[in-house]
């Protein structure tokens, strides 16, 4: 199926929305910042709670609270993907706890029992935490890098590009 000029393609609308963000006064700085941020709490190793954790952030850091968590959102495949790497590398650096679950598992002790699997796993989810700590100031820094760079480009053809009178 080929887009027509009536039904604009994903990426042009994910571009006009982040053009009208820079129109709105957002810099391209905490358009990077709001990336980063996004891409860096989403991917935590803590199921449940990136989400509150970029609302505080948005507060806290005066960011556009629809872009930084749309970001999140974006990412919660990856954070899905990397929840138990994190937690099988994370307790093989910084704890004598081995770590051979698979998600189904894990979900299926959940569901069984919440309170004992939680417990249970209490170190090791420490474990994959600190090692997403060791790695969120390089992602972090990775990430805005390459978002201010887009972002500037962006705005910068934006206020170039002539404006459309009708």
């Amino acid at each position: 199926m080929h887009s027509t000029p009536s039904s604009p393609t994903l990426f042009k609308k994910i571009s006009n929305r982040l053009l009208s963000f820079l129109q709105e006064g957002v810099s391209p700085e905490k358009m990077a910042l709001a990336l980063a941020t996004g891409i860096t709490i989403g991917m935590m190793p803590l199921l449940g709670a990136t989400t509150l954790l970029c609302t505080l952030l948005a507060f806290r850091l005066k960011l556009n609270m629809a872009f930084l968590q749309l970001v999140n959102y974006i990412v919660y495949p990856v954070q899905l993907l990397l929840y138990i790497p994190f937690l099988r590398i994370g307790s093989g650096f910084f704890s004598s706890e081995k770590f051979n679950y698979s998600l189904k598992e894990i979900m299926s002790m959940l569901s069984h029992d919440l309170v004992g699997t939680v417990g249970k796993f209490f170190v090791v989810n420490l474990c994959g935490l600190l090692l997403w700590l060791m790695l969120a100031p390089f992602l972090f820094g990775l990430s805005y890098v390459f978002g201010r760079a887009v972002f500037r480009s962006m705005a910068k053809r934006f206020s170039t590009e002539p404006k459309n009178v009708i």
